[in-house]
């Protein structure tokens, strides 16, 4: 699967990277569980643009790591641009212009090709994401939220697919901090409750002024197989163009 992405890859997950601070904090009588939803995804994606440095270090199970550098660009909620940089995938790029939509440019090849939908729950280069991770931006247009718990710092939250949703998991149960709205833990469930995927995002740090968590982590609590996303840079509100976001410049940019 690892190599037929190399072939068919696709996209990196602003939404699996977590959330910019707001300052504020609300308590349950305040807000609903689809509505800490809403405000989890505005601290994700709440910007004109986005553009963020990352490492990807990937760990098996036998402690082999692989690291690659990518850059990533975002517009909104729906156009994204992701370029590889280092490592035997220097060179590949994808264009996210919605769930559906992912364009690759594999150099190998030369050409621009769609990834095919069925290809969309296939491991990202290798790591513990998925394409489909890549391309989703937000929680609340695709789950529904119950709450199960709340302490002072945080709620976690049961999150269930809407009907007509093509959310990949049946179930998530995630963790929002009270004070802004951080998209602390994930954990990614099957059909039957039992845990497959669990994403912990850790060391906040500010980069110009704007609060990110500096470390993400994505663990197959099946295998021991993990992937860790360290953020060296991230900067909002750049005015970038939306002809950036297209799949002339996905080979041009090569």
């Amino acid at each position: 699967m690892r190599t037929n992405l190399r072939t068919t890859a696709a996209t990196f997950l602003a939404a699996a990277l977590l959330a910019a601070a707001t300052g504020t904090t609300a308590s349950a009588k305040d807000l609903s569980p689809s509505e800490i939803l809403q405000r989890m995804d505005q601290a994700i994606s709440g910007y004109a643009d986005q553009a963020m440095d990352v490492t990807m270090t990937i760990i098996d199970a036998d402690g082999a790591i692989k690291s690659y550098d990518f850059g990533i660009q975002q517009k909104g909620l729906h156009m994204r641009m992701i370029r590889m940089l280092s490592g035997e995938l220097k060179g590949m790029s994808t264009l996210v212009e919605g769930r559906d939509r992912i364009y690759v440019y594999l150099p190998g090849f030369k050409k621009v090709r769609r990834v095919a939908a069925h290809n969309l729950n296939q491991t990202f280069a290798g790591s513990d994401f998925t394409n489909d991770d890549m391309a989703a931006t937000t929680w609340a247009d695709e789950y529904d939220a119950t709450l199960v718990s709340q302490d002072d710092a945080s709620w976690t939250l049961l999150c269930r697919p809407k009907p007509g949703s093509k959310a990949q998991h049946p179930e998530a149960q995630v963790t929002v901090t009270k004070q802004g709205f951080y998209q602390q833990v994930a954990e990614y469930r099957d059909a039957t409750g039992t845990p497959v995927r669990r994403l912990v995002g850790s060391d906040l740090k500010d980069f110009h002024g704007v609060a990110r968590y500096s470390s993400v982590e994505m663990t197959d609590v099946r295998t021991g197989h993990r992937t860790i996303l360290s953020i060296r840079d991230f900067r909002v509100n750049r005015g970038l163009a939306d002809a950036l976001f297209s799949t002339r410049q996905l080979e041009w940019g090569n």
